[in-house]
């Protein structure tokens, strides 16, 4: 150690001793600096005085060198510093439609879930400023789960919601279509609250303009709490595990506690629809709209994600071989809006579906080729108002024939597919319907036949690994079940 010491004698203050350390931070030699007070009456010789500074000049370069040490390997980051390091680390640095194009690093491309990490990491610093200040090194699991607790007494808000009262009916003289014609609303948000359900505040402004009627006239409002859902707080819960690994990975300051299981290790629930419900919901389906009957019915046969669905054409179905061409998929996001780029796996598959499915999808395009033929000029140039602000990037996507569109045939936005399912759901009574359900019960119905393997049937999911479908997909149909028993039973208890 090269500490030195110096004695300083300013004028109308007390005298002190200068510290100085020589310390070694990311290879360059720097100097750190720091006081030693005395007390004359206690330190009365210049020996002792001298003594006593060398003492605390060793221990103030000691402890230097030691915290530049930490500094460098991220011991003392914070866990905002730490957080945005993970962020930054998987950032899209291209649009995603690059990944279509073959020029793209795969690593960086996650656009679509730093947007959410994003938002985590806000909430946590708005919320739990102590937490994010907090260096990495000295976060316990206590700390996570008050962080947690935290987050959920935030959580609670209040969301006005506008009902529309019964005696504003009668101010309605036009269709929903022509009464929107100029205003800032869509026809279907207004035949929502005509039917009794619950809009915005602006919303309900609009919708009074409408009608001629003053806002309080027209609608009543209410203010009920809403609080956090146990999967928003998972999701929080699983980023600050995140992050924390992270910092394990990069910097080894993390306790041992924070790991995470290694990939495809972990046990899920997975939902399924249950095998008495899906005759129900093959008859409710059939008195659906054709469009709906489409996303029900491409779900159940094929086992696609939303945004697979959502960005599948007429060209990638062979009626002659009864298959499915899967490489691609509609993602909308903030920063690029509708994007159609690939697969979450990066993959190209083909699935193989039913016959049945194949004939109802061939009636179906002759549905669709009659639409684009009476829209004439408005195909695929007029756009709904609601979708006005992403007109730019839905443009981009003119001459693609999306099988799942609207009348102007652009593509759905991949997040209605979820109040589909549930308005298919309600018809058939089958309650917390959602798109993933599907893809869930395909994988198991194929899994429930001993004949198809698991190689296959990861195939036919796109799954990375074989490994992903064992894992996820414990929960089977009542065959696989009754095979088992029935196997144990051969062998356990032969008569």
């Amino acid at each position: 150690l090269m500490a030195s010491i110096k004695h300083m004698t300013p004028a109308n203050k007390p005298a002190y001793y200068k510290l100085t350390a020589n310390i070694v931070s990311d290879g360059r030699h720097i100097r750190a600096y720091s006081r030693f007070d005395y007390d004359p009456k206690v330190l009365r010789t210049k020996k002792q005085r001298d003594a006593a500074a060398k003492a605390a000049a060793y221990e103030f370069e000691k402890q230097a060198q030691a915290d530049a040490d930490r500094q460098a390997n991220g011991t003392n980051k914070t866990f905002q510093e730490v957080a945005r390091e993970y962020i930054k680390s998987s950032r899209a640095k291209l649009e995603p439609s690059a990944r279509l194009r073959g020029n793209y690093d795969s690593r960086k491309n996650k656009a679509n879930t730093t947007r959410n990490k994003d938002n985590y990491l806000n909430k946590v610093i708005l919320v739990s400023p102590w937490f994010a200040e907090k260096p990495v090194s000295e976060i316990t699991k206590k700390d996570c789960q008050k962080a947690i607790e935290e987050i959920e007494d935030f959580g609670v808000t209040v969301k006005e919601k506008a009902y529309l009262l019964p005696s504003a009916n009668k101010y309605k003289t036009l269709s929903f279509t022509k009464s929107v014609i100029g205003y800032h609303v869509c026809s279907y948000t207004m035949m929502m609250a005509f039917q009794g359900k619950a809009v915005t505040r602006s919303s309900a402004e609009e919708i009074s303009k409408i009608l001629g009627l003053p806002v309080e006239q027209a609608f009543r409002f209410e203010q009920p709490e809403c609080a956090l859902s146990a999967k928003t707080l998972r999701e929080h819960a699983l980023f600050i595990r995140q992050v924390m690994q992270y910092a394990t990975d990069e910097y080894h300051t993390t306790k041992h506690e924070f790991a995470l299981p290694a990939r495809g290790t972990r046990p899920r629930f997975v939902d399924c629809i249950h095998e008495n419900e899906i005759p129900r919901l093959m008859a409710a389906v059939q008195d659906c709209p054709m469009v709906e009957q489409a996303v029900v019915l491409s779900l159940l046969n094929t086992g696609v994600r939303r945004g697979e669905l959502a960005g599948l054409t007429w060209e990638d179905i062979n009626f002659d071989e009864c298959t499915v061409h899967v490489y691609k998929s509609l993602i909308v996001l903030r920063d690029y809006g509708y994007q159609l780029t690939t697969t979450k796996e990066s993959d190209d598959r083909y699935v193989d579906v039913a016959p049945e499915y194949m004939e109802f999808m061939k009636k179906y395009y002759k549905i669709w080729k009659s639409k684009k033929k009476c829209m004439g000029a408005s195909w695929q140039t007029d756009l709904e108002s609601k979708r006005e602000r992403s007109r730019s990037s839905i443009a981009k996507l003119k001459g693609n024939n999306f099988v799942i569109c609207d009348d102007h045939g652009w593509p759905l936005h991949p997040d209605g597919y979820n109040k589909i399912v549930k308005i298919v759901g309600q018809k058939a009574g089958i309650g917390d319907l959602h798109p993933h359900m599907f893809r869930h019960t395909f994988v198991s119905l194929l899994m429930s036949n001993p004949d198809i393997g698991v190689a296959t049937v990861a195939a036919e999911a796109g799954h990375a690994q074989p490994s992903t479908t064992l894992m996820i997909y414990t929960q089977q149909y009542k065959k696989r079940k009754e095979s088992i028993r029935n196997q144990l039973s051969r062998e356990l208890y032969p008569k």
